[in-house]
This record gives C-alpha cells, structure tokens and sequence, in this order.
C-alpha cells in the first residue's frame, strides 16, 4: 500500500484533474436514422440526426435533438462527465485510503 505522502500527492492530482474540467454534461449522445417510403415503393434512409438522452428526476427519459456543428462539442462534454465520475470515484478510495492510514489500523484486522 502506498504511503500517506503518496496518497496525499494522488489525491491532489486528482483534484487539479477534476479542477480542469470546464463544462459537462450528463447523458448520451446518438446518432439516428429515419427510413422514409417513397410512393413508388422506394426506400431512403435519411439522418444522421443526434439526440443526447438523459435520466431526469423521477426516472423520466429526457431526449433533445442536437445540431451537426454541436456534435463535437456536446461529446466532449459527456466526455467530460464520465472522466468526473471516474476522477471522482478514485478520489473517494484514495482518500479512504488516507483515513485507514490516519487511523493506523488495515481493515484486514477488522475481518
């Protein structure tokens, strides 16, 4: 196991990580495909169009229609979000780490 200097200097890595975040958002971004008949039985494929989707409170699917020019930078932003939330859960374990060091005991002696 690492020790507390180690951690201390991980942990603040990841805060400056998570720091240069500037913009988020949560969801995922889709493209989608509409197939339109034609009279004379002819069949055409149409798109794409981009929808970001997002749980709302209560459990509710929310989905807006993304422009092509804000593809690029609606992805980044989701992007974004996922490394928030990996950053933030090794922030949670590093800082867990640091407490069972603080306190000096292993959680292998509480088993």
């Amino acid at each position: 196991m690492p020790n507390l200097t180690q951690l201390s200097a991980k942990r603040s890595k990841i805060a400056s990580e998570i720091n240069a975040i500037k913009s988020m958002r949560k969801g995922t971004l889709s493209s989608q495909f509409q197939k339109v008949s034609h009279k004379d039985g002819s069949v055409v494929e149409k798109g794409p169009y981009y929808v970001l989707t997002k749980k709302a409170p209560g459990g509710r699917t929310i989905s807006k229609s993304i422009s092509a020019q804000d593809v690029p930078r609606i992805q980044k932003e989701v992007d974004n979000y996922k490394r928030f939330r990996e950053l933030s859960d090794e922030y949670v374990d590093v800082c867990e780490k640091i407490s069972i060091l603080a306190d000096g005991d292993d959680e292998a002696k509480k088993n």
